[in-house]
């Protein structure tokens, strides 16, 4: 899904809206033909701005999904009968999923054509009603949340000439999706771990690179060392834990804001995965510049004669060697 725009989310309007009732006990969804969306546009494009922050994916070429989702742009219109083709295939492919709905809605910001497929899942809610100083509790179960955990699955979907880019929340799997989900939509992801993995480091540096008068040398000395550690230690990466952990009390404003920066710009922004060790230098030469430009290089082989302290905001780097020739 290419990212959109501030001005581009607050131009966000639905042009077409449905729902329909699926995963109830019976054999078939429960189809419904009109759901006047009225005041309640904004709930929904809340939802659907929440799924901007997902993974991205691409449709495969033999996508059931797509395919279904081109026809509706096709005259005549085909969008109530798409989203119960839709419904219909959730509702069969998988029975273990809770009791809820399924809604597609139809997006334009611009230029901009959008789809928008989400698996609500019915919570349970006590209501009150007032009437002469008596409050009486009711159930209500068919109803919407704004609770993160309702809104089930979710996919931002933007078709392109030849198949389609999504982004999609997975409440079951953070770090993708599940493999029902998967099958349904006909997806892959968009990066592979390897391809993320090493964006993550490329941004890393960068972001050090950029604020290493502000950073302590422990973090600018070690960014690589720092991030395997990490990576080792949680195995996948989500961009708050992260900051965290890897920049902890210096982590400023200004650091977020830079490596934020940095992973939209390698259209990797929201993206959380199973980090690929292997894509993670473990050995190989360490890289130093200093201040004033002095540029050193550390081979793997040579690293125990290396060693640097820090005093009153300056590093002493000492190395230990037998001879010392001019290059």
């Amino acid at each position: 899904m290419p990212s959109l725009t501030k001005e581009e989310i607050e131009k966000l309007e639905i042009t077409d809206f449905i729902f329909h009732v699926v995963h109830h006990g019976a054999a078939e969804p429960i189809l419904l033909k009109q759901v006047p969306i009225g005041e309640f546009e904004r709930f929904f494009l809340d939802r659907i701005s929440d799924t901007l922050a997902g993974n991205r994916y691409v449709f495969l070429p033999d996508s059931v999904t797509r395919a279904n989702l081109a026809a509706v742009a096709g005259p005549p219109d085909q969008f109530v009968d798409v989203s119960q083709l839709l419904a219909k295939r959730l509702h069969s492919e998988d029975d273990r999923i809770k009791r809820g709905v399924f809604i597609m809605i139809a997006l334009r910001t611009g230029n901009r054509q959008l789809y928008s497929l989400i698996k609500y899942d019915h919570e349970k809610v006590v209501a009150f009603d007032l009437g002469d100083a008596i409050a009486t509790l009711r159930d209500v179960v068919n109803s919407f949340t704004e609770s993160p955990k309702a809104l089930q699955k979710s996919a931002l979907i933007e078709l392109t000439k030849d198949g389609g880019e999504l982004a999609i929340i997975d409440r079951n799997s953070r770090v993708g999706i599940s493999g029902f989900f998967e099958k349904f939509l006909g997806v892959k992801r968009r990066h592979t771990e390897t391809e993320i993995t090493s964006e993550i480091l490329d941004s890393t540096l960068k972001t050090v690179q950029q604020h290493q008068l502000e950073l302590p040398p422990e973090i600018t000395s070690r960014v690589k060392p720092r991030l395997l550690e990490i990576a080792e230690k949680r195995g996948s990466f989500e961009a708050e834990e992260f900051l965290s952990d890897f920049f902890g009390a210096h982590g400023s404003v200004e650091v977020k804001a830079t490596f934020y920066k940095e992973l939209e710009r390698r259209e990797i922004a929201g993206e959380a995965f199973n980090y690929d060790l292997d894509a993670l230098p473990a050995g190989g030469p360490r890289k130093y510049v200093t201040n004033e430009g002095i540029r050193l290089v550390i081979p793997q082989s040579a690293l125990s004669t290396f060693s640097q302290t820090s005093k009153d905001g300056w590093t002493t780097i000492t190395i230990r060697t037998r001879r010392v020739t001019e290059q």
